[in-house]
């Protein structure tokens, strides 16, 4: 072997060497700091950041691409290996994304240099002293192996499970608040973060970037704002203005209360409904993420994903048009499921075949003219309210005026309604506590209690400072009744209510093209009275499968899925004979064992309704 030869083995070895004992040192401090981070809670970017109260602007840039430069490697990687997954491996990336390549593209450097370049000199100083190559540049064959390495390390990473987070405001481990406003972190006591992959269980990642809360030094009780919204719109009831502002402010919090309560607001043409709407916007910011008019639920939790904040959803109307009624249903699942805990995770079949996961968490506010139908399930969930009509105001200059200077003061409010309600964060699960146990002790049960505590703690914390004490729950009792009192329609007698009143008000076809209410048909029957353009009510009622029982006491309405009773339901929710289910939740219904023989030559299944269900004027 030559001389040169070799010097030529011999440099290769030592640089070979050299690459191997600097990705082992990368990986010790790779594994020292997430140590440091799950064993503090957070990473180790915001523990220096909390204790010397940095800024977006100082020693913890938001963008990457501004990192300080320094003559050497940063010593946290910039990127957060996550795991792998059927030979797809998953990282955060130098961009604060969640990103996820194959193995052929790491192992060959394909698309590597793309994931490093443009985030500033400690990115690429980094890359040059962990993998160099002889040509002074760095290797991203090397670069895409180290990745491979460290998400091998991490184990098997679920993207359908992964507790991933964008924008909104979140509960941590800790059980404190934290805005996340898309290139940056704030916590309550106003201090800035930045978004670094997160720690723990949780993988905070970028997303569009909002103008962060400012967190008050001085108290802010917001008693103008209060005002000008409780004298803008004509309110059925003076304690309504309360109940919205407590939504709101609830709402400001967006995924961090363990119950999200939602909100729905009716009214007539001209009763300002969505101007409310659009102040609500602008009060909140752009954490609400704007008004929309038009949605389905596909597309709100694909544009939601893993985000935590307000929806706001304008004209919300109930259509008779089945398809669009189903689609109206879905939104309405959707909104159940973002209430509660970490909110709604959904998985759908992907194009490739694998299954695609998305969350979605926070409170929902939707308005309409007409009142929608809500399940149960559902209106114990919501609060509703409703607003007069605003169009006959004697000074409609003045109103107008006074709107926009609402605008105008919610504008200007926003950082500082939500700075405040961030750092009143830190008392909102006791407040809430306080507020649930005195809405059952007023008769509540469980359900009807957190909604309405989620509410009015939102209310109590943003017009005052500190916990909730004795006497600010005295103030908010009356309050706290109408939302019990409002929250009793959730029962589950309310759906069979709902199923008796639609067929009581069908109109059925009868001969020579007459029409009549099943209601007027019912009261004719049990009052032997006529019927107008109606010879025999009775024979008329039969045609559908409804019957009174012989001592009129009763109303019988056949079951079963082709029967003519059920062809009345055929455009609702309860149609093919699932009417039965809803109208035996009537107080006293029944179902027979035995058949009922309406007439001699008759014998048909029949559910009873005793006639002190139907409405009073029918009932008697």
């Amino acid at each position: 072997m030559t001389g040169t030869s070799r010097s030529i083995i011999l440099s290769e070895s030592n640089h070979i060497e050299t690459r191997a004992q600097r990705l082992t040192e990368v990986r010790k401090v790779f594994d020292a700091a997430e140590d440091v981070t799950e064993l503090c809670g957070v990473d180790a970017s915001q523990t220096e950041c909390r204790a010397s109260g940095a800024t977006p602007d100082a020693d913890m840039p938001s963008d990457p691409g501004q990192m300080k430069s320094s003559e050497e490697p940063a010593e946290v990687p910039p990127v957060r290996p996550l795991g792998h997954n059927a030979g797809t491996y998953y990282f955060v990336a130098p961009s604060r994304e969640l990103r996820h390549m194959k193995a052929e593209a790491l192992e060959s450097g394909r698309g590597v240099k793309a994931l490093f370049s443009g985030f500033g000199d400690d990115v690429e100083r980094w890359c040059r002293g962990t993998f160099p190559s002889r040509d002074g540049d760095w290797s991203s064959r090397e670069a895409g192996n180290w990745i491979i390495a460290e998400c091998n390390s991490k184990g098997i990473f679920d993207p359908g499970s992964a507790d991933i987070r964008s924008v909104g405001v979140w509960r941590l481990e800790d059980d404190t608040a934290v805005a996340h406003c898309g290139d940056k972190l704030v916590d309550a006591s106003g201090r800035f973060m930045g978004v670094h992959g997160g720690s723990g269980t949780a993988v905070m990642v970028a997303g569009p970037s909002m103008p962060p809360p400012e967190v008050p030094e001085m108290s802010h009780g917001f008693a103008a704002l209060v005002e000008s919204f409780e004298a803008q719109f004509a309110w059925q009831r003076k304690e309504d203005p309360t109940i919205y502002l407590g939504w709101v402010a609830a709402a400001a919090l967006g995924g961090y209360p363990h119950w999200r309560a939602h909100l729905y607001v009716t009214g007539g043409r001209g009763s300002g409904k969505s101007m409310l709407i659009e102040l609500t916007d602008t009060l909140l910011g752009k954490l609400s993420g704007g008004v929309v008019n038009d949605a389905t639920e596909a597309g709100l939790r694909q544009s939601r994903n893993n985000q935590a904040r307000p929806l706001l959803i304008d004209e919300f109307e109930p259509d008779d048009n089945l398809r669009n009624a189903s689609r109206q249903d879905s939104m309405l699942a959707l909104f159940r499921r973002m209430s509660g805990g970490k909110g709604g995770r959904t998985a759908r079949g992907g194009a490739d075949h694998n299954a695609v996961s998305f969350r979605t968490l926070g409170p929902a506010y939707v308005t309409s003219i007409n009142h929608i139908h809500l399940e149960p399930q559902d209106r114990s969930r919501f609060v509703m309210l409703e607003l007069g009509s605003n169009g006959h105001s004697p000074k409609p200059a003045a109103t107008a005026v006074g709107l926009e200077k609402l605008r105008a003061t919610c504008r200007a409010s926003s950082p500082s309604f939500r700075g405040k309600m961030l750092k009143q964060s830190e008392h909102w699960d006791m407040t809430v506590t306080r507020i649930s146990a005195r809405a059952r002790e007023l008769g509540a049960d469980n359900r009807q209690a957190d909604t309405a505590a989620t509410v009015l703690a939102g209310f109590d914390l943003l017009v005052n400072d500190g916990p909730i004490d004795d006497r600010r729950l005295d103030l908010i009792v009356p309050q706290l009744q109408l939302l019990i009192e409002d929250a009793g329609e959730s029962e589950e007698a309310s759906e069979g209510r709902d199923a008796l009143d639609h067929i009581l008000s069908a109109q059925v076809s009868l001969d020579h093209g007459i029409k009549r209410s099943v209601s007027e048909l019912v009261g004719a029957v049990r009052d032997n009275m006529p019927c107008s353009g109606v010879e025999d009510p009775e024979r008329a009622l039969g045609r559908y499968g409804i019957y009174l029982t012989p001592d009129r006491m009763q109303v019988a309405f056949r079951t079963g899925r082709t029967t003519p009773t059920a062809s009345i339901f055929s455009e609702t929710k309860w149609r093919n004979g699932a009417h039965v289910s809803a109208l035996l939740k009537l107080n006293g219904a029944s179902r027979p064992q035995s058949a009922m023989r309406p007439w001699s030559n008759l014998q048909v299944r029949v559910l009873l309704v005793p006639l002190s269900c139907l409405d009073p004027e029918t009932a008697g």
